[in-house]
């Protein structure tokens, strides 16, 4: 992606308290990081030029090059969401 740089916003407090639920659920693993997902979603949602092949091939490398993560993190954080599922929809009791 590159060189990071810090913005500040300012959001209602229910969308702050989805974006921690959802780390805190194994969603993601930082607030940096829901809202950077958020973000690129919405930038490609605006995009009214189509790719050429050449301009994804050469963005998917650049996503191959990145620093990648740890699988057992991955595993773990996903673990964590979809136990954090599970319990929201049992019964209370």
């Amino acid at each position: 992606m590159g060189k990071l740089e810090r913005i500040t916003a300012e959001v209602p407090v229910e969308m702050a308290n989805d974006i921690r639920a959802a780390v805190g659920a194994g969603a993601y693993a930082s607030t940096d990081e829901a809202v950077r997902e958020a973000l690129t979603h919405w930038l490609v949602g605006r995009s009214t030029t189509p790719m050429t092949s050449d301009e994804l091939r050469d963005h998917l490398q650049s996503e191959r090059d990145g620093p990648g993560e740890d699988a057992e993190a991955v595993f773990d954080r996903l673990d964590a969401k979809y136990s954090a599922l599970v319990a929201a929809d049992q019964p209370k009791g």
